[in-house]
């Protein structure tokens, strides 16, 4: 007889492990773009194009990830996913530096992840019926 998960919450954890799979991602990509960056000399503006695709390459991921696992509801789990991933990658990246700031750009990034996610959750949808 096989075991039946019983757990209702079950799709929280795995949603939780997908946003951590896209926050690894988002390390790394900072941290090969910080390599780069000691070699190169790019304006500020090229650097937020560049950290904006890194987040995107990173909700791609996170979302690939949760519609895999499971890909019933996208669209509202993709919204969870970009909210649970930008509350994370704040609270990440203000404990590498050293303190939390909450101004405009915490709401920017919360709607940045939150707009792409929904974006990503279309596109996949849409690639999956053909």
């Amino acid at each position: 007889m096989d075991k039946v998960k019983s757990n209702k919450f079950s799709w929280i954890f795995s949603l939780l492990k997908c946003c951590l799979i896209g926050i690894l991602a988002t390390l790394i990509g900072t941290l090969l773009f910080a390599i780069v960056l000691k070699f190169v000399d790019f304006s500020s503006k090229t650097i937020s194009y560049v950290n904006d695709g890194i987040k995107m390459i990173s909700l791609f991921i996170t979302i690939g990830c949760i519609k895999k696992v499971d890909g019933e509801k996208l669209l509202i789990k993709s919204v969870l996913a970009g909210l649970i991933y930008a509350l994370l990658t704040f609270v990440i990246f203000s404990v590498l530096n050293g303190g939390f700031n909450f101004n405009l750009t915490f709401v920017y990034d919360l709607i940045f992840a939150l707009v792409v996610s929904v974006i990503i959750s279309v596109i996949l949808n849409l690639f999956n019926k053909r």
